[in-house]
């Protein structure tokens, strides 16, 4: 699959997919931080195609991580492709709970972001380029652009996106936000 992928050439590619990164409730969002490690240690999640239609009943559909963002980023560097991370915005599915995060409680969803952006590009020296090394890669990955929610609309979106990108744009101007 992987040399398939090589083979199309991708200038970017978008991970997680979908309605992965907001979960059906903000519980079971794309947390990228529980991606990192050992496989077998990282923590199983219900996958909302598990229950979410009645008429599919996929009851062994759960997401190990298996492939985490450190193994996505090594995949993009692979290919030659520049990686897309997708963050949760504090917003879950909006067809489902539509649950959200208030807005004197976003700081941490930002706060993932940030750290996004030094385990992809910090120095080993930083905290979270230190946890890159650790993991096999010195380097920088030079992530240049990353999204911050997936398929939201409406004012409550637009509210949280601009706090992410009023706070990645003055610490990051180097990222683009999509």
């Amino acid at each position: 699959m992987a040399q398939m992928l090589a083979d199309l050439k991708p200038g970017f590619m978008r991970f997680p997919g979908g309605c992965i990164v907001e979960g059906t409730d903000l519980s079971r969002r794309y947390q990228w931080k529980k991606t990192l490690g050992p496989v077998k240690e990282r923590p199983l999640l219900i996958n909302r195609w598990n229950y979410e239609f009645l008429h599919r009943p996929a009851p062994d559909y759960f997401q190990s991580f298996g492939l985490g963002f450190f193994e996505f980023f090594q995949l993009c560097e692979d290919i030659g492709a520049q990686p897309l991370p997708i963050l949760n915005c504090g917003m879950a599915c909006q067809f489902n709970s539509a649950e959200l995060c208030s807005l004197d409680q976003l700081y941490p969803f930002i706060q993932d972001a940030l750290d996004l952006v030094e385990f992809a590009n910090g120095p080993v020296t930083s905290e979270w380029g230190a946890k890159r090394a650790a993991l096999g890669h010195a380097a920088p990955f030079s992530m240049k652009m990353m999204g911050i929610g997936n398929e939201q609309w409406g004012p409550e979106y637009v509210e949280r996106y601009a706090r992410f990108a009023k706070v990645l744009k003055a610490k990051h101007p180097e990222i683009s936000l999509i």
